[in-house]
């Protein structure tokens, strides 16, 4: 038998190892000069059934082990990486700028890092060993026209990997997502093609690493991904397990071989043939132990004398060498490299399959290694292959029926690294669309809930009745009505309710009430507390942390800037409903009406009668608005309101006529002009009252002898008494045309002309009203609207100045929205911006672009309104912007920014800095909600009636009485004698 056998051993040694029959022929014992043990007959007797043994054991490992991963496969977890598009600032400017080589290497120090995941606890190490547990897949996937980075792993390992992707790549986007946000590889209607790769030669010889590349080698991966079509799917996987210290010990070992010219570079084995090999493994050792008189792979080089195993090398032999030999030091992996491409024909998937392989060559390393072109045996077995391809790409499996190969990590971040920016321009790889900030550590967070009425529901939202039926709710959470505004149940069942007004809409049936009861308010499953508002939340590294503003900390006024398309208005309305619900005083300045109607169909019943709605377009019941009322009844504080008003008042017009028409002669008139009017405290004038005072000369004196001010009656006694006629004739004409488009205009004349606002607008503070401004260009024209405008800061400055009368803990909070605002840059609101906080008055401001705002004011010793606007909001918040507005705010965000990081934020997201604490944090980002959850425009229809009828006036008075002051009806108390 041993006779028979040894040949045979021969032969398999000569096969295995590539080495001449006849020299392993002269290593081995003559079978006539020896005798062996009977023990080792014996094993040999029965050679056949340890082959058959090992076959089944290999085999049942093999298949409890794929079972096990089929298994836990359900549990995998998957990982997207994505980088931002641009530099960090800080690397811009310590001028830090690395080459791809030392960008590629911190892919190294990621596998490094990562070896040993599978040798941390005991349970692994067993788990292991037996299966192959710890193992990781790195896919690049192309979808939809992009290139997206996974990592998918087990939920024991995706701390620890997390952990050190953000420690290595600390602007990534790490964000774990469920298996339907993943991929489907085969879609219905598609055609899959895919094949697998490995090393060529020897384990022992890498391929061309990173470091000898001149440019990205990732690179032309992409760019093979960009011939693909936008609805094909794509895949590069490879699934990698780390070997342990053994393989080390024999790469060491195998290198100081390489450079003695003793270590056969062999041709890896076809995938059967690995198959037998890694079978028969245990029993070839044996059989090589006994049969040779040397250790393997042991030869002098060729042209060698017996005592000199070394040969000269030329330099690339030398380099190859000493890539061998850097390899071997390294961290190994064992890894399967897998390509599937589905396309909509079997023709075209195969196509870009043979794009995908060919690019593989840049690996080869002539005198290493290169990755095998497997594509004949692969297409001549792939009815067989492609569906196991499949089958081990869903199950992230290694090896297993395809060629495995070992890579040290070098190696590895070659063929898998993330990408950069600066060196990866390929338009399919998937950029993060912002730069992602963790936010401050000093957050706060709220403790008292706001709490107010609502329905009892279900999960769904569904509301409860009184016999615990459920009432259909629509989109907006509100009950659901039909055309006779009867309720509807879940079943569609019809709930009559009752028609009289004692009883109105109330269910005829008593059992189908809905319940009632007071719960806390929520904004996407946030909850809303009292004194703080929810501005939005926080992702970063899968943690969602939601940001609230605290109430003291808004006195110091918030900004808000994003290029046209409104969400800046989206902002503002989620912003002012919680102001709402906490029972705070608002006022909203809507330039559009869209904003006010918004706003308005948030309010809780519990606020109702709180609102206070102001719409010139009501024709048929104009609201009064008098820029020259005086609402303080302190003397001395009448006094410095009446001087702020006509300051106002002049502001107002030279915003409006600039100051070349609007010329400092008639300012002066014009000034003069309502202090005089306002000294007459018995009776109310109006702005379009100030012309008349130069063409009546019966009412002038009526009311100059009513002035108690010495200046202003000097200016009439003196100054205008002595004006000549001629400049008279000059120039009041060309006065009182600045005055025609208003009182010409019916809508606007009945609004600023009636002598008695329709609201005190101190007391709607005091009282914690809700103003709403609906001042829409379409509706009332830019020009009346921008007068409106102008009024209302003005007046609502002079409120809260006003509140100078009271102590300030007495002062209430109240919140100035204004959408928008470049149209209401004068004076007043630079006096707001740098002094109304001190009242409570915080002011709430948006626009598109910083260039509305950037122009020179008007007096030299102030600054521009921009200055005033970035000194004085503590809170800035920026969402799309553009490229000169990115600039400046790159001065603000500095130096955790960009104007790339800026300009690129995703859409709805805004870079914001909060003030908390009187300090205003590190810049971080944050998103925005859309949710119209308690919207309701039938309470909105009712709050815009009650408001009209409580505060409005009919035109046909107003007409009158305006008429009687226009001197179409002279008033004989005029004459004086």
């Amino acid at each position: 038998m041993l006779q028979y056998l040894i040949p045979q051993a021969h032969a398999i040694i000569a096969w295995t190892s590539g080495k001449d029959i006849n020299k392993v022929r002269t290593w081995s014992w003559a079978a006539d000069d020896f005798s062996l043990p009977i023990w080792v007959t014996d094993f040999f007797s029965n050679f056949w059934n340890i082959v058959i043994w090992i076959i089944l054991f290999w085999l049942a490992w093999k298949f409890v082990g794929f079972m096990y991963e089929i298994l836990t496969s359900k549990d995998l977890i998957y990982i997207k990486v994505t980088l931002p598009r641009a530099d960090s600032k800080l690397d811009k400017e310590k001028e830090t700028k690395k080459d791809f080589k030392e960008k590629t290497g911190i892919m190294s120090i990621f596998y490094k890092a990562i070896h040993k995941i599978g040798d941390r606890w005991p349970v692994e190490t067993v788990l292991n060993f037996i299966f192959n547990y710890a193992k990781i897949s790195l896919e690049m996937v192309f979808k939809d026209w992009q290139v997206h980075f996974y990592i998918v792993t087990y939920k024991e390992f995706t701390t620890m990997l997390t952990q050190q992707i953000t420690s290595n790549y600390p602007d990534a986007e790490v964000k774990i997502v469920n298996q339907k946000e993943y991929i489907d590889i085969k879609p219905a209607g598609y055609s899959l093609k895919a094949m697998s790769s490995g090393k060529r030669v020897s384990d022992i010889f890498p391929i061309k690493t990173y470091k000898y590349f001149e440019d990205d080698p990732l690179s032309s991966f992409t760019n093979a991904f960009w011939s693909l079509k936008k609805d094909d799917i794509a895949v590069y996987q490879i699934v990698v397990k780390p070997l342990w210290q053994g393989w080390s010990r024999k790469a060491k070992k195998a290198a100081n071989l390489v450079a003695k010219w003793q270590y056969k570079k062999g041709n890896k084995a076809w995938l059967w043939l690995e198959i037998i090999q890694s079978v028969l493994g245990p029993l070839y050792w044996v059989m090589r132990r006994f049969v040779e008189n040397e250790p393997v792979g042991w030869s002098n080089a060729p042209g060698a004398s017996s005592w000199d195993s070394y040969k000269i090398f030329n330099q690339a032999e030398q380099e190859s060498h000493k890539a061998v030999w850097e390899s071997a030091w390294q961290p190994w992996f064992e890894a399967s490299i897998r390509f599937l491409v589905s396309s909509k024909t079997a023709a075209t998937a195969k196509e870009w399959l043979d794009n995908l392989l060919t690019t593989t060559s840049i690996f080869t390393d002539e005198y290493n290694n290169k990755l095998d072109d497997p594509r004949f045996m692969e297409e001549l077995l792939s009815f067989i292959l492609t569906p196991l391809r499949y089958i081990w790409f869903k199950n992230k499996l290694v090896g297993l029926m395809q060629s495995k190969s070992v890579f040290s990590v070098d190696e590895l971040s070659t063929l898998y690294h993330f990408p950069d920016i600066n060196y990866n321009k390929s338009p399919v790889i998937k950029w993060l669309d912002y730069k992602m900030i963790a936010p401050p550590s000093n957050i706060k967070f709220p403790k008292i809930p706001t709490i107010l009425s609502d329905y009892k529901r279900d999960d769904a939202w569904n509301v409860f009745t009184k016999d615990w039926s459920l009432l259909k709710v629509d989109e907006n959470k509100n009950l659901v009505r039909d055309a006779s505004k009867n309720l509807v149940l879940m079943d569609w069942t019809i709930v009559e309710v009752w028609k009289e007004w004692d009883s109105k809409w109330k269910p005829t049936d008593e059992g189908k009430t809905p319940i009632q009861e007071d719960k806390q308010r929520q904004i996407w499953w946030f909850p809303i507390f009292k004194d703080w508002i929810l501005m939005g939340w926080n992702e970063y590294r899968n943690s969602k942390l939601p940001i609230y503003f605290m109430r003291k900390d808004r006195w110091r006024h918030h900004y808000i800037i994003w290029k046209s398309w409104g969400w800046k208005s989206v902002l503002i309305w989620y912003l002012a409903r919680q102001d709402l619900w906490n029972w705070d005083w608002l006022c909203v300045i809507d330039p559009h009406g869209d904003l006010v109607e918004d706003v308005i169909s948030f309010t809780p019943k519990e606020r109702a009668k709180d609102v206070v709605i102001f719409d010139p377009s009501d024709y048929e019941r104009p609201m009064g608005l008098n820029m020259l009322e005086v609402i303080s009844t302190d003397p001395n504080l009448r006094a410095i309101e009446k001087d702020r008003a006509a300051l106002d008042a002049t502001s107002i017009f030279i915003k409006i006529f600039n100051e070349e028409v609007f010329w400092p002669r008639i300012q002066h008139y014009f000034r003069n002009g309502c202090l005089t009017l306002m000294d007459d405290e018995d009776e109310g004038w109006t702005l379009i009252d100030v012309p008349r005072l130069f063409v009546d000369d019966a009412f002038c004196k009526y009311k100059v002898s009513k002035v108690r001010n010495p200046v202003v009656k000097a200016f009439w006694d003196h100054e205008y008494a002595n004006t000549w006629d001629r400049e008279k004739q000059e120039m009041i004409p060309y006065f009182s045309s600045k005055f025609g488009p208003f009182i010409t205009n019916t809508t606007i004349r009945n609004i600023i002309g009636q002598p008695k606002s329709a609201f005190n607008l101190r007391r709607v503070m005091d009282d914690q009203k809700v103003l709403m401004v609906n001042l829409s260009k379409g509706l009332i024209w830019d020009l009346n609207a921008q007068l409106l405008w102008l009024i209302f800061v003005s007046k609502i400055n002079m409120a809260a100045m006003s509140r100078a009368d009271m102590p300030e803990d007495e002062r209430k909070d109240f919140y100035l929205y204004v959408d928008e605002f470049q149209n209401f840059a004068t004076d007043t609101f630079w006096e707001i911006l740098s002094e109304a906080r001190k009242y409570h008055l915080a002011l709430i401001m948006a626009h598109q672009f910083i260039a509305q705002i950037g122009w020179a004011k008007w007096k030299s010793d102030k600054p521009s309104i921009k200055d005033a606007v970035f000194w004085n909001a503590w809170t800035i918040m920026s969402f799309k912007v553009g490229a000169e507005d990115a600039e400046y705010l790159e001065k603000e965000y500095a130096p955790i920014l960009s104007q790339q990081d800026i300009i690129w934020i995703a859409n709805f997201t805004t870079y914001c800095k909060l003030n908390i604490d009187n300090a205003t944090t590190r810049p971080f980002d944050l998103k925005t909600f859309w949710d119209n959850t308690y919207k309701n425009k039938e309470v909105s229809k009712i709050i815009k009636e009650y408001s009209r009828k409580m505060y409005w006036r009919k035109k046909e008075y107003v007409d009158m009485e305006i008429e009687a002051r226009l001197w179409i009806v002279r008033n004989e108390n005029w004459t004086i004698n």
